[in-house]
């Protein structure tokens, strides 16, 4: 399967595709792409990508377009004894895990 599409990552985002249109999430893709190449060793656009590596950049797209409603990063909740708040992005555990045989190792 070649690199991920703006319509890859709307089928993966289901629904939820049509709360933004589809040059955000081509510029969320492209944004993400990247920052997954400056982490990772990825191929080139039109040779195969591992799934796993295609599902991570979905899945980074998703998470970049649901954090635009949340500028500072911080998710209010309110509950029974009180509000409290919440960092969010940052670090997904499953992104890690997926692109983990892929990430370049830093040395010195």
């Amino acid at each position: 399967m070649p690199a991920p599409t703006a319509t890859d990552v709307a089928d993966y985002l289901g629904d939820l595709a049509d709360t933004w249109d589809e040059v955000t999430i081509g510029k969320a893709l492209a944004a993400e792409k990247a920052s997954q190449a400056n982490r990772c060793q990825v191929p080139d656009d039109a040779d195969p990508w591992p799934a796993d590596l295609s599902e991570a950049l979905c899945r980074r797209v998703a998470a970049n377009l649901a954090n635009r409603a949340l500028p500072l990063g911080l998710q209010a909740s309110i509950t029974d004894v009180g509000a409290g708040f919440a960092r969010v992005g940052g670090n997904d555990a499953e992104v890690q895990r997926l692109e983990g045989p892929y990430r370049r190792l830093l040395i010195g």
